[in-house]
């Protein structure tokens, strides 16, 4: 039987990603970020990504990196079983991880980039906007290139392959625009977004517990 039954979908689990970033003199960790204008010296810092299920409403687990580490490494770190869906935004994006994934049957959905480009395979399906209405505008079957890595991680610039995805357009209730990325090709739009929807849960507790994080860090 699914974990995740309560949203009436079939996924052995639901797992949602979010981050916060802690400041922190550059004496305790090299400088990351601009320098501040006149004296001011520059902090260091430290992002923590936090994993939580999303039908347990419990964390899984918290990882503590450099700041200036890319979010896309939090990723390689993930041990995922097949048939899992897991829902994180654009700044994870990381079209060699879909890759893996899509091979691995574990899905994901987050948003687009907004500079990402895309060739339009098919389209399932169109709406129009109504003010006040959240509403599925497009589904999209689209593909898009990228440069694969070998072994050691180390991207391949001279070799490209493509990747197969589904974008969903959506406008919620409060006529906000959104472009939702997923490789899951059964679900429906609706199902998309509201799984999308879930992990804002997680980014309000990382807000709410910020303050306190670092006490907690070092007590730790």
């Amino acid at each position: 039987m699914s974990d995740s039954r309560t949203f009436g979908l079939t996924f052995k689990e639901v797992l949602l990603i979010d981050s916060t970033t802690i400041r922190l003199f550059s004496d305790i960790l090299k400088g990351v970020g601009r320098n501040p204008k006149g004296d001011g010296k520059k902090k260091g810092g430290l992002k923590v990504h936090m994993l939580i299920d999303a039908v347990q409403s419990v964390g899984r687990f918290i990882k503590i990196m450099p700041a200036k580490v890319h979010d896309q490494d939090f990723l390689k770190s993930l041990k995922l079983i097949s048939h899992s869906m897991i829902v994180f935004d654009r700044a994870y994006n990381y079209y060699h991880q879909f890759a893996l994934w899509t091979q691995r049957e574990v899905f994901f959905v987050t948003r687009l980039k907004k500079n990402a480009v895309y060739t339009v395979l098919e389209l399932n399906r169109v709406g129009y906007r109504k003010k006040g209405q959240a509403k599925v505008l497009r589904d999209e079957i689209i593909e898009l290139e990228y440069n694969p890595e070998d072994e050691t991680g180390k991207k391949q610039t001279k070799v490209t392959k493509k990747l197969r995805l589904r974008k969903v357009c959506y406008q919620d209730e409060r006529n906000r625009y959104y472009e939702f990325l997923t490789h899951n090709f059964e679900i429906t739009a609706e199902e998309v977004a509201f799984l999308y929807k879930k992990r804002w849960g997680i980014e309000l507790l990382l807000q709410k517990n910020e303050t306190e994080l670092p006490t907690a860090l070092f007590l730790w």
